[in-house]
Parts: structure tokens; C-alpha cells; sequence
């Protein structure tokens, strides 16, 4: 592999030592990035030291690795800045502590490099190419890293503050209060004091002086907005216009204020989800079409929906709830309703994630509407299917989805029907296992699996006929059982088992909620909706920044990035508690 190299122009000659030095190296990696990262860059080939080195920022012989990864891959100077700042185990791994801006980069190429070490950088990344082509190691990719390669301990907190910086500023920051523009504070220090309630599980309205003065100290604004301030902020931000327009009138009825305020909250969220989105698409951490989960989580609410006995007043009128008569609340919030828990009662919200091998980003939030005992008039329940055509309009803006995996609990014909007409595929287990599946007409059964499947089944919902199969698998849960999914794939008994192991990755959606409500949502006393829908995105939005940051450095750390993301939920939210307050 070492042929004889003949210097270009004025570039100085590659020394027998460093010309073997990266042959070796060749034949040891499997790409150019890791042949740039362990070569030996001595003294006798390079100078050591910048011109004027005092005032560097980068350590000299990470910018060298900077610069012969740039000359390389044959990129401009405009290109290397977005690779560093796209790819961000690049400069951890060449050791650069952060990406130099594209004014630095050429600031020190022309004047911090002297002519010299500029002249050798190209010689040798010559040599690099023409060895690297020779072992075949030559491509447009980046490669992932090994995990012996990186130290996760190396990884300082500027590091990780610099990503979760970056991150932040793709959800937070598209919130907007409709304050006038000469108010004392802007927009972002009370979304980064929000960002703080949500993270440090304190009062919705920092009352508190514990909590006050802990902000205080981690901003290094001169001030911070009071208390009674920012809950007024918030609900202004949540709160949808005055005046309805005609547009509002979609279905030709007035619209719920509930309804306006879901409108009002998620047009910023989406726009921080499609710039979330696009630095996981730069990173590699999405293919499409994606498999998406779609599931319903309780936010418990402690206040009773009844009367206290010394509260009733005469002419009140009393429900009739497990035979006995309760006296409903006045101006009770018309999302609160019963939970499963018997005696349970509080809000819901409906989800939809990204699962299975890609980043788990959410894509989407919707209030659920339901009808509740103590209501004296009739109002509705948001219907299942309805829940999910919403949830797959708001994703479909974002991504592909291919498949979309629900739990029992939408085992109902129109959600069937609904994620047909999106032309996805569903997976969606049945309500009740099955204790014998022999005496099943038209089954198709596999001995060795003791799988089944009936194919060609009709779906009916409202005028609409779909057809899929009925699949049947041994139950984990209850013995001599089958569980029964459907979908509307036809799917051969062969690929019963492998189609249905593929449910497993739902349970991401599980620890989602899991996670957004140990560390991303606040202590809130409120009752108002506008506050708490609001403050349940913010969560989300946390949720998926801190999906992003782990993304962001999941070479390093080498860990998947399903259940057992590198950074820890509760170690991320101090560090964001530093990020989120940046000053003035």
C-alpha cells in the first residue's frame, strides 16, 4: 500500500514513520474518521503551537484533526461547521470541547496555522486518501464508535450543556405570550423558569421561597419574574384569541374553549417538534416510515367533583351516583372525568410516539374529552377513533409512519377503520384472550408455534368495509390462553409470531409516561386547563429534548437508545436547569 508519494506544488514531503503510521492504521479501522483520530501527530512533523497561542480557544492539535479531516473528505470550510455541528461525536471525539463557528475556522486556518503545519496538513491528508482508497476504508458516511473507543467519563458537562443548549432552543422558545413588546421580561425567562418548574417537580407558581430563590441563584438574569406574573403568563400563552373566526367553525358548531386551547398550545409545539425532528434526521436517529404507539395517560387531580356535606344549598341538584346522591360542584372542569381507579378522577391525555429502533420522539398530544357522572347535561366523550385520526394528523406532518401499534383499550372497528383510511398498518390486540382456537373456521394453523391466523376478515364501520386478519398467539398471561390481535396486513401463519413479537416495542410508550411524569412535569395546584394542558406539552417537550441530547451523543457513551438512554432523565434535568436560565 505504501507507493511512493510525489508532493503537489509547495507541500512538503510525508516521512517514512507517518506513512506507515497511517497504513497501519488503515488496516486496523474500518474509516478514515478513526485513522484521523489516533494518528500520530508529533512534533517532528508538525510545529506544536499556534501563532499567537494565548488567546486559542482549541487546543492545537485538535484543530490539526479538524483540519485533515476537512482536506480528507474534501469539504469546504461552510460544509465542515454543519458536519461538526450535525454530528456532534465528531468534535467530542476529536477533542475540540464544542464546534468553532464557521468565522473561526477559517480565522485559524489563515492566521492562527502558519504556512507550514497549513502545507503538511495537506500533504498528509493526501497521503491519508490515497492509503485509505487503497484499503477500500473510503466513504461519505460517519462511523458509529466502538465501545472501547470512548470513554463515557471524557464527556465534560460543557459538552453535554452545549447539546442540551442546542436543544432547547428547538421546543421552548416557539411559545409566545402575545405580551406587548414593552413588557419587563421577555417570552423565554418565563418558559425558562417553566422549564424549571417542570424539571425540579416545584409549585406551578414558584410561591414558594424555597423555590424562588433556588431559580434566583441557578439564572444569572438581574431579575426574575414574580410568581403571580408568571402564572398569568402562562395562562395568556394558553389562552386562545377572543374573537372566533368563521375558520373556527369547521363542523359548522362553535368550538369548546378546550378545544381552542389544545389549538393554541400545539401550533408551537409542532413547530418544535419539526426543528427536534430535523436535527434527529441530521443525526441519524430516524429512518422512515416509522412505526408509531398511540396511548392515553391519567394526570390525577385531588380536588372532589362533589360537594362537601356543609356546602350543599338548598334547590342544589343531586346525581345519582352508585345509588347514592351526590351533589355536584359549580364550574367543575368539564376535562376532569373518572379514571379507571375506582374513586380516581383527573385529566387525560392521548400521545403519539416514534418506537422501535429510531429516536422515540412525540409527535403528537390530544386532550381527551369524557363524559362524566356529576355532569347534569349532556356533552360527549371524545370518541377512540376520533382520538386517533387527530393524533395521525398531527404526526403525518412530521414523518412517514408505516405501522401504528394500540393497546386493548382501541379495540373498537371505527380505529380500525380510521388508520386504514391513513393507509397504515395496525397492530391492535383484541379485549379478551381465547381459550381454544381448533373449532375456528377458515384457520390456518402452525403445529410447532401453536399459532394461527384467519385471513381475509371483514372490518365494517359506518359504510366501510376493510379487510386483515385475526392472529393468535400463545398467551404469556394465562395459561392454555391465546391472545388475539388484529390487523388489516394479510399475514401468512408463518409470520404470525415474528409480526406480533413486534408489539413489544409499544411498551416504549409506557416508559414515556413514566418518565414525563417522575421528571418533567410540576407539582401544579391549578385547575384550569389552559395551565394544565400547557404545562403537560412543556413536559413533552422536555421529553423529547432530552431524547434529542441523548441522540446527540449516543456514539460516545455507546448505549441504545430505547429504554436505556446514556444521560439519565434525572442527571439531564439538573444539567437543563443550568441550560434553560442563560442570562441576559
Amino acid at each position: 500500500m505504501l507507493d511512493d508519494y510525489q508532493p503537489t506544488g509547495e507541500e512538503p514531503p510525508v516521512s517514512e514513520s507517518l506513512r506507515t503510521d497511517i497504513d497501519e492504521l488503515c488496516e486496523l479501522h474500518d474509516h478514515i474518521t478513526r485513522v484521523v483520530v489516533n494518528l500520530n501527530l508529533s512534533d517532528e512533523t508538525f510545529s506544536d503551537q499556534y501563532s499567537d497561542s494565548g488567546k486559542a480557544r482549541f487546543e492545537f492539535e485538535a484543530v490539526l484533526r479538524m483540519f485533515l479531516y476537512m482536506k480528507i473528505r474534501e469539504v469546504n470550510q461552510s460544509e465542515l461547521h454543519r458536519r461538526l455541528k450535525g454530528t456532534t461525536y465528531l468534535w467530542v471525539r476529536f477533542g475540540l470541547g464544542g464546534v468553532p463557528t464557521q468565522q473561526s475556522i477559517s480565522y485559524i486556518w489563515r492566521n492562527r496555522l502558519s504556512l507550514t503545519d497549513r502545507r503538511m496538513i495537506m500533504a498528509t491528508a493526501r497521503v491519508v486518501r490515497e492509503i485509505a482508497a487503497g484499503h477500500g476504508i473510503v466513504s461519505d458516511d460517519e462511523p458509529r464508535l466502538h465501545p472501547n473507543e470512548v470513554d463515557a467519563a471524557e464527556i465534560t458537562d460543557d459538552q453535554i450543556m452545549d447539546a442540551v443548549r442546542a436543544a432547547r432552543d428547538r421546543g421552548l422558545d416557539e411559545f409566545d405570550s402575545a405580551r406587548a413588546d414593552n413588557a419587563t421580561f421577555e417570552d423565554l425567562a418565563f418558559f425558562e423558569r417553566q422549564g424549571y418548574l417542570n424539571i425540579a417537580d416545584r409549585g406551578t407558581t414558584t410561591r414558594s421561597k424555597g423555590s424562588s430563590k433556588r431559580f434566583e441563584r441557578i439564572s444569572s438574569r438581574r431579575e426574575t419574574p414574580h410568581g403571580d406574573t408568571h402564572l398569568r403568563t402562562m395562562k395568556k400563552t394558553a389562552a386562545p384569541p377572543e374573537q372566533i373566526t368563521l375558520d373556527d367553525y369547521e363542523d359548522g358548531r362553535r368550538p369548546r374553549d378546550w378545544q381552542r386551547i389544545r389549538d393554541e398550545v400545539l401550533d408551537p409545539f409542532h413547530r418544535g417538534v419539526e426543528t427536534i425532528l430535523d436535527e434527529v434526521r441530521a443525526n441519524g436517529g430516524i429512518r422512515e416510515p416509522v412505526i408509531a404507539a398511540i396511548d392515553i395517560t391519567p394526570w390525577p387531580v385531588f380536588i372532589s367533583p362533589y360537594k362537601d356535606d356543609e356546602d350543599v344549598a338548598r334547590g342544589d341538584e343531586p346525581v345519582v351516583v352508585n345509588g347514592e346522591e351526590r351533589y355536584p360542584r359549580g364550574e367543575y372542569p368539564e376535562m376532569v372525568h373518572g379514571l379507571t381507579e375506582k374513586h380516581k378522577h383527573g385529566y387525560q391525555m392521548a400521545t403519539i410516539t416514534i418506537i422501535g429502533e429510531d429516536t422515540p420522539i412525540v409527535l403528537g398530544v390530544e386532550p381527551v374529552r369524557r363524559e362524566s357522572k356529576w355532569e347534569t347535561r349532556e356533552i360527549g366523550d371524545t370518541s377512540q377513533a376520533d382520538l386517533v385520526d387527530q393524533l395521525l394528523e398531527q404526526a403525518e406532518q412530521h414523518v412517514d409512519i408505516h405501522k401504528v401499534f394500540c393497546d386493548r383499550g382501541f379495540d373498537a372497528n371505527g380505529v380500525r377503520d380510521v388508520i386504514d383510511r391513513h393507509d397504515m398498518i395496525y397492530l391492535i390486540p383484541k379485549r379478551k384472550y381465547t381459550a381454544e382456537i381448533e373449532d375456528i373456521e377458515e384457520l390456518e394453523r402452525e403445529s410447532v408455534t401453536d399459532t394461527g391466523v384467519v385471513r381475509n376478515v371483514p372490518h365494517r364501520h359506518e359504510s366501510r368495509i376493510h379487510t386483515g386478519s385475526i392472529m393468535y398467539v400463545p398467551s404469556t398471561k394465562e395459561e392454555g390462553a391465546h391472545a388475539v390481535f388484529t390487523t388489516n396486513r394479510d399475514v401468512p401463519v408463518e409470520q404470525v409470531q415474528g409480526f406480533v413479537g413486534q408489539y413489544r416495542q409499544r411498551w416504549e410508550i409506557e416508559n414515556e409516561y413514566k418518565t414525563i411524569k417522575k421528571h418533567f412535569l410540576p407539582t401544579v395546584g391549578s385547575m384550569d386547563y389552559r395551565v394544565r394542558f400547557l404545562y403537560f406539552v412543556i413536559g413533552v417537550v422536555m421529553y423529547n429534548v432530552w431524547r434529542l441530547t441523548n441522540l446527540l451523543f449516543r456514539e460516545a457513551v455507546d448505549v441504545h437508545l430505547g429504554e436505556r438512554p446514556p444521560i439519565p432523565a434525572g442527571e439531564f434535568i439538573e444539567i437543563l436547569a443550568f441550560c434553560i436560565v442563560p442570562g441576559d
